[in-house]
């Protein structure tokens, strides 16, 4: 029956299809998103995928998967959505080898080295960007499209607009487009929350996320106990704009959650598009969606209105509170709803059960056709190594160093521009032309028309040189033939991803990832005529968020964030968390909210750990305020990393005691 319903609504209306994305965490998410009437399942193997904690499945099942897909017309996809170490490669290529045999309708990656091996050695395989890539200007589109990507998923934090702006740049590079559409919502930026890797080691680049920002805080000055906590997504209000936007896929979020969430949840969106497809008028009713789990449901990023009313403060599930609030009967009380949500979970768990137990897996291992070997990809790389590594610097002000200091000789300073360039242009502009020393340092987040600025920027300016931590920046560069190196936020951690870069978009280095240990790092190597950068010393990033960390912080006088609050305001504060560690929260001028680790990052072992691998070290001199005080001047520190570079390691021990506390954790453990 779900079957005959959902191929009726593609093919008898001729209206655009969309596609229904279901999560599949086990065998019977899978099979409830089957009867649900899902277009598409991605579910994940026990190895290199983003939800280690749910079930997964085994190659053993895959086949068995695909083939009862394929016979309800519906589509799989492989998550092999993690940032892959030098160590795994082996294993991952045995990996591709016997998923090339299969029938799986496409892959979703993270690792630039993987979607470059992707592109190189298995073509046939449809490859499609995770949301990990953080993909949210247009430069990024056209970048994925030359690596090999079919598809990309949107960066959750755009509103409708930038959607529909970005589809078009899809479409018009043969690339679909993925809106996530109902599920948990991450507060930072996809790829770029480090929260949980340094502060007990599981990585969100790993699929190991602990969600600390789900932890309770002391109460903050504006009384919330989760400051960090934002309510769940649910588009199903903006159905028809995302149907105009001509988004290609609907995805929903939920790998770790049970069967009869994802049978709920697909089946309301189903009877959605069913509507759409027969020009009928759209529900828009959420009520069987808040029965299951949920954090509250919110569009504050869809509509492009992020404000104190897109946190909660309470992390756990909301349905039965919900229930409560806008019941109409006499005497209805916690107790009750949660009395009525179990029975109603009870018999959907039940009916579930009825509706799939006549799917079965069968099992039937896909079999190694493909003959990729390590040797294949080792004779790509070289056994290149950088010696007598200089210093280099990180500003965001010119005040912050005095750039005609004899200290400064043989160093290369960086300037940190904004991620909201557009209303500094003329200003960044004659500060560069005057100061033809600085090289110029691109964010991780540049949107909408602020990329357009960056790219005019890079046009106007021509640098000999810049940094990016964007792609859609540095494949600005590389088509104005500007030298780029890619930026320690790009989180490069194999030889392959830089293989990648230097490859197809002509970076000429790149800053290894702090995320790494010694021992991950030393397995890297080098293209030929390529340099490695790594930062020395540095306030540790945790997050990156477009929402205002003051509105549940210290409040704020805006209602919801605007274009001016990221180009004009400053602000600083910081929280802290039951165990008595504090997060430093800034948001400077032309930025989006960082949040920064307690102690500053400081690596005093690298140099013994490996003394010929890097070009460069680079010292962050930006005035972030952490625990972290710093006792010398910028010039007293300048000159003991210049000591320190050159051998002298008592220069170090200087450094220590003029800074302090600070930590090299990440280097310790790696991920």
């Amino acid at each position: 029956m779900q079957q005959d319903r959902k191929k009726q609504s593609i093919s008898m209306y001729g209206r655009q299809k969309i596609e229904l994305l279901a999560p599949g965490g086990d065998i019977d998410s899978i099979k409830a998103a089957i009867v649900a009437g899902a277009d598409a399942v991605y579910c994940g193997l026990e190895r290199f995928n983003a939800r280690n904690r749910a079930t997964n499945i085994s190659f053993d099942n895959l086949n068995g998967i695909i083939k009862l897909a394929h016979q309800h017309n519906c589509e799989i996809f492989l998550t092999l959505n993690i940032i892959i170490v030098e160590s795994e490669l082996s294993s991952l290529i045995k990996t591709l080898n016997r998923l090339v045999n299969t029938e799986v309708d496409g892959v979703i990656v993270q690792d630039l080295g993987l979607l470059y091996l992707l592109r190189k050695f298995y073509p046939s395989l449809k490859v499609h960007a995770s949301t990990q890539l953080t993909t949210h200007n247009s430069g990024q589109i056209e970048f994925l499209a030359k690596i090999g990507a079919t598809r990309v998923n949107l960066s959750r934090e755009l509103n409708l607009v930038e959607i529909e702006d970005l589809t078009t740049v899809a479409h018009n590079n043969s690339l679909l487009t993925e809106v996530f559409v109902h599920g948990s919502n991450c507060i930072s930026f996809s790829g770029l929350c480090y929260m949980s890797s340094l502060h007990g080691g599981k990585s969100g680049n790993r699929g190991r996320c602990s969600q600390p920002c789900r932890d309770q805080y002391e109460t903050t000055e504006e009384g919330s106990d989760f400051p960090l906590n934002i309510k769940d997504n649910s588009a199903l209000a903006d159905f028809s704009a995302l149907a105009s936007a001509k988004v290609d896929s609907l995805k929903i979020e939920g790998r770790i959650k049970g069967a009869h969430y994802v049978y709920t949840v697909v089946d309301s969106w189903r009877r959605e598009l069913d509507s759409y497809y027969q020009s009928q008028p759209l529900r828009g009713d959420d009520s069987e969606l808040r029965t299951v789990f949920n954090r509250d449901l919110s569009n504050s990023f869809l509509q492009g209105e992020i404000g104190k009313q897109s946190f909660i403060d309470n992390p756990r599930d909301n349905s039965a509170l919900h229930r409560v609030k806008f019941s109409r009967e006499v005497n209805y009380d916690l107790d009750s709803a949660k009395r009525e949500l179990y029975e109603i979970k009870s018999e959907m768990i039940s009916s579930l059960q009825e509706k799939i137990e006549s799917l079965t897996v069968e099992s039937d291992p896909p079999k190694q056709s493909c003959r990729v070997e390590m040797r294949d990809l080792n004779s790509l790389l070289s056994e290149e190594r950088a010696v007598s590594p200089t210093l280099s610097l990180l500003i965001s002000d010119l005040d912050e160093l005095d750039l005609d200091s004899n200290d400064n000789a043989g160093v290369t300073i960086y300037f940190q521009l904004p991620s909201s360039i557009k209303q500094r242009r003329s200003e960044l502009l004659e500060m560069f032309r005057n100061n033809r020393s600085l090289t110029p340092w691109f964010p991780a987040i540049i949107i909408g028309d602020d990329y357009q600025t960056a790219v005019e920027f890079i046009q106007e300016l021509r640098p000999k040189t810049i940094v990016s931590n964007n792609t859609g920046v540095a494949l600005a560069a590389q088509k104005e033939g500007v030298e780029w190196i890619a930026g320690p936020e790009l989180n490069l951690v194999n030889s392959f991803s830089l293989l990648a870069l230097k490859d197809l978009f002509s970076c000429s280095g790149a800053f290894i990832s702090n995320e790494i240990s010694s021992m991950q790092m030393r397995r890297i190597r080098s293209p030929e005529n390529f340099t490695l950068h790594y930062s020395i010393s540095h306030p540790i990033t945790l997050m990156t968020t477009r929402a205002c960390m003051f509105h549940p912080v210290t409040g704020c006088e805006k209602s919801v964030v605007d274009d001016r609050c990221i180009s004009h305001c400053e602000k600083r504060s910081s929280i802290k968390n039951m165990k008595e560690i504090s997060f430093y929260i800034e948001k400077a001028r032309g930025g989006y909210h960082n949040i920064y680790n307690e102690h500053n990052f400081l690596n005093s072992e690298i140099m013994r750990d490996l003394p010929e691998m890097f070009s460069s070290f680079m010292v962050d001199l930006r005035d972030i305020k952490t625990a972290t005080k710093v006792m010398l001047d910028k010039g007293e520190l300048v000159t003991l990393f210049n000591n320190y570079l050159s051998g002298e390691v008592a220069a170090m021990d200087k450094i220590k005691v003029g800074m302090q506390p600070t930590t090299y954790s990440q280097y310790s453990k790696g991920i």
